[in-house]
């Protein structure tokens, strides 16, 4: 079996890229490759990887696997992930009870604000995409095997379309999903009483009654929807809310906690430290707004 950095005997081509003065905004391509893996020992952990860059990656071939937030998931062919080298979430591997060799397609993104982008993805999508082999996604991807082993210059224009293309393709795969999915209906009824309520008794229980299902198909489906939990996503609304209601009036931290649908300040002070690396007070004072 290969070791695992042994890029001449797991890698069957690659073309990497090359962009003089890049725009700031645009994500870039930095390589794309055809990886082969059959030892158990591969396994690539966002919190022990780089901060920088993220990845799409596609799997055309045998199995591979995923653990997003603790939840492992199969990677069997037209199986794709898109995330943040560093996510500290994510881990993808070759599983330990594989047989076949697992055969996938990736591409590296690069950018000053590919890890605001790719977030953004993360929160709406997921992280997990369906993608036909036949797709034209990935003959987009497949049709750099005729530059292999070469590095391909790229205008600035050049650079940003391949990328947003290449990204844009996935994330329509999924808006198609998902408006053909009567699950999805469920999620965004779920999703604006969120928004509409936000001060109010937000938990599964009080949900999962309210929509007349059960509180585990509640729980299940919002996570397949959209990626995270449904804790986490009451969260981030309340904390967003928080943060508008810090910069945009003079009401006390604990009024704020209140309309924020937090029971009691205590909660509301700790969960907005850890999260956000600063006190409510502290926030208000240098007027920053963070990335929630």
């Amino acid at each position: 079996m290969p070791e695992m950095n042994d890029y001449a005997k797991v890698r069957k081509w690659q073309v990497q890229f090359e962009v003089h003065r890049p725009f700031a905004t645009l994500p870039l391509p930095d390589i794309v490759v055809e990886e082969e893996r059959s030892s158990p020992l591969y396994r690539l952990d966002g919190r022990l990887r780089g901060d920088s860059g993220g990845q799409l990656s596609i799997t055309l071939g045998g199995r591979g696997g995923i653990r997003i937030a603790g939840v492992d998931h199969p990677l069997t062919p037209g199986r794709a992930f898109l995330h943040n080298h560093g996510d500290r979430d994510v881990c993808y591997y070759y599983p330990s009870d594989g047989t076949e060799v697992w055969n996938f397609l990736w591409m590296a993104f690069d950018g000053d604000y590919v890890k605001t982008l790719i977030a953004e993805i993360n929160r709406k999508y997921g992280y997990l995409f369906d993608v036909p082999l036949n797709s034209p996604l990935v003959a987009k991807l497949m049709s750099f095997k005729n530059y292999q082993n070469e590095i391909q210059v790229l205008s600035p224009l050049e650079a940003g379309t391949l990328a947003l293309d290449a990204i844009g393709m996935l994330c329509a795969s999924k808006e198609s999903e998902l408006r053909e999915s009567p699950r999805s209906s469920l999620i965004r009824d779920v999703q604006t009483v969120i928004a509409a309520e936000t001060a109010e008794r937000l938990d599964a229980e009080s949900l999962a009654r309210r929509f007349r299902i059960s509180r585990e198909h509640l729980s299940r489906t919002f996570r397949e929807q959209t990626g995270s939990t449904l804790h986490d996503y009451v969260t981030r609304i309340r904390l967003r809310m928080a943060v508008d209601l810090l910069l945009q009036t003079r009401l006390t931290a604990k009024e704020i906690a209140a309309r924020c649908g937090f029971s009691e300040y205590s909660i509301f002070y700790r969960t907005f430290k850890r999260r956000l690396g600063w006190s409510p007070e502290a926030l208000r004072d240098n007027g920053f707004r963070p990335d929630i």
